[in-house]
């Protein structure tokens, strides 16, 4: 047996294919059916996803930021996920076969804990405008020290021993006054830029299927079954031509 020359190997395989298109046809829809039952059926899940995007503000304190906490404040929700995607925002997910019970478990958990962040970051607020009222007596106080120290001063009614005196005092009034008024003006910023904590976002609708991208791995997967089978089909024709002859 002598080897033949084919110098036409591709046109005759891409003959061969055309000749057998209708398997392009057939293979990809069985895969693509195949993929997307099997697919659902390895990535079932519940039926229904709900999601809250909750904002909360300028509250940094762990108890009520931490996924771990907030999700171990409500065990009666089974299916209770909740992540921070970036600072300042959590997402709080429940998913579920029944609508209603994802949707009425969602807005427990969602009114619960932006109750909580409302009710610290109230008190938050309180705490430091009773602060910064204590400091704005504290600034008038001192001012008032510094107004008499100066016209005491001012005044030439006082000895060299009481001007020495007077004139210490009204330089540490000026400088517990400078420090009072920096921390009163430092409060007031954080006041009036204090974020306070709101519920952005939150919706139940039915949970991803992922078909688009199932219907896609399965016709990929089909095509490509389909060029081994017919590739290894005609080499199997050429070999027995070949040995038969």
């Amino acid at each position: 047996m002598t080897a033949e020359k084919r110098p036409f190997v591709l046109y005759e395989y891409l003959r061969f294919f055309w000749q057998r298109k209708w398997w392009f046809l057939v293979v990809p829809l069985a895969t693509i059916v195949l993929t997307v039952i099997a697919g659902r059926l390895l990535l079932q899940g519940e039926k229904y996803t709900g999601k809250a995007v909750v904002f909360t503000g300028s509250i940094d304190v762990k108890e009520l930021t931490d996924p771990k906490n907030i999700e171990a404040k409500f065990p009666e929700v089974k299916n209770l996920d909740v992540v921070v995607p970036e600072e300042q925002y959590v997402q709080i997910t429940v998913k579920g076969d029944d609508e209603q019970d994802v949707s009425r478990e969602l807005k427990l958990v969602v009114s619960e804990y932006s109750q909580e962040l409302k009710r610290h970051s109230q008190e938050r607020i309180d705490v430091t405008t009773k602060y910064l009222h204590a400091l704005e007596e504290r600034e008038r106080a001192l001012q008032q020290k510094v107004d008499y120290y100066s016209e005491q001063i001012q005044s030439g009614r006082l000895n060299p021993e009481q001007l020495h005196d007077i004139s210490d005092l009204l330089v540490e009034s000026e400088n517990n006054l400078t420090e009072v008024m920096e921390r009163v003006n430092r409060i007031r910023g954080n006041l009036v830029f204090y974020e306070k904590p709101a519920v952005l976002s939150e919706a139940v609708a039915k949970s991803k299927t992922y078909t688009g991208q199932l219907m896609a791995v399965g016709l990929v997967l089909g095509l490509f079954l389909t060029v081994v089978w017919l590739a290894l089909w005609k080499y199997i024709l050429d070999a027995r031509r070949y040995y038969s002859s």
